[in-house]
Parts: structure tokens; C-alpha cells; sequence
């Protein structure tokens, strides 16, 4: 099974919950690949200095990081598509992405982007809090 996370910039939210997704899977035995993108970001960009912080307090590095457009790939290769906000969902249907392949959160997941180091531990936060619902929902769906 493969998953894409989605936001704007890729620099920030996506990045976090790939690599946290990634963690959850290792940790419950779970086979599922996960690569993150961004709606509006240019590829190559890296994970914000305060994304970057803020994963390591937790002991995953994001140093090497480095975002990829949506644009650059190839949609129908992924069988969920997690975006962190309601808009970027409507973004991936106008791109052509099933509507039942896309799992929204409860609530839009806030963008830190430019706020404090408070900021980006309270979207860590808000993320992991979606993703352990997202690996129930993998587990009870998807053969992983």
C-alpha cells in the first residue's frame, strides 16, 4: 500500500506526518510506503528549520529532506492520499484523484509555517493525533 501526504509548501506538515506515519507503521508491523508532496511548492525545497527541530526532539531526523510537487507524480501509483487540509482535498480531485481514495482528519491540521517553535510542537501534535487514527484506519481496510 502506498500513501501520499499533502500540503502546500511540503516543507512543513507533510513532512512531518510522513515521517511519523513511517515510525506508526514500523512500530505496529505495518507494510505501507509513505512519501509526502506539496500543491504549491517547487521540488528540492528542504523541511523548515522548525520542522526539522521539533522531529528531532522526538528522534526523527528531517535533515535530509527536500519537498516534491504534486505535479511531478505519478497520482495513480497511490491508493490513499492524506491531505492536511480540506482544500488541499479539493485540490487532489481537480487533479483528478478519487474521492474515496482521499481520508480527511477530523479537523484541517493548522499550518506552522513562520510561527515559533511552540507553534510547530502544537501541529506535531495535532498530526500524530490523526495519524494513529489513520493507522486503525489502514489496519481495518487494507491488507498491510
Amino acid at each position: 500500500m502506498k500513501i501520499l501526504f499533502v500540503c502546500s509548501g511540503n516543507t512543513c506538515r507533510s513532512p512531518m506526518a510522513e515521517a511519523l506515519f513511517k515510525k506508526i507503521c514500523e512500530e505496529r508491523n505495518m507494510n505501507v510506503e509513505c512519501r509526502s508532496a506539496g500543491t504549491a511548492t517547487f521540488t528540492g525545497s528542504p523541511a523548515s528549520d522548525n520542522s526539522v527541530a521539533v522531529m528531532k526532539e522526538i528522534g526523527i531526523d528531517l535533515t535530509g529532506f527536500r519537498s516534491t510537487s504534486v505535479t511531478a507524480l505519478n497520482l495513480s501509483e497511490y491508493d490513499l492520499f492524506v491531505p492536511m487540509t480540506y482544500s488541499h482535498a479539493l485540490g487532489l480531485l481537480t487533479m483528478g484523484v478519487e474521492k474515496k481514495k482521499i481520508y480527511l482528519f477530523e479537523e484541517d491540521v493548522s499550518d506552522p509555517y513562520g510561527g515559533d517553535i511552540d507553534i510547530y510542537r502544537k501541529t506535531r501534535g495535532e498530526i500524530s493525533v490523526n495519524l494513529e487514527k489513520l493507522a486503525d484506519f489502514v489496519k481495518e481496510n487494507y491488507d498491510v
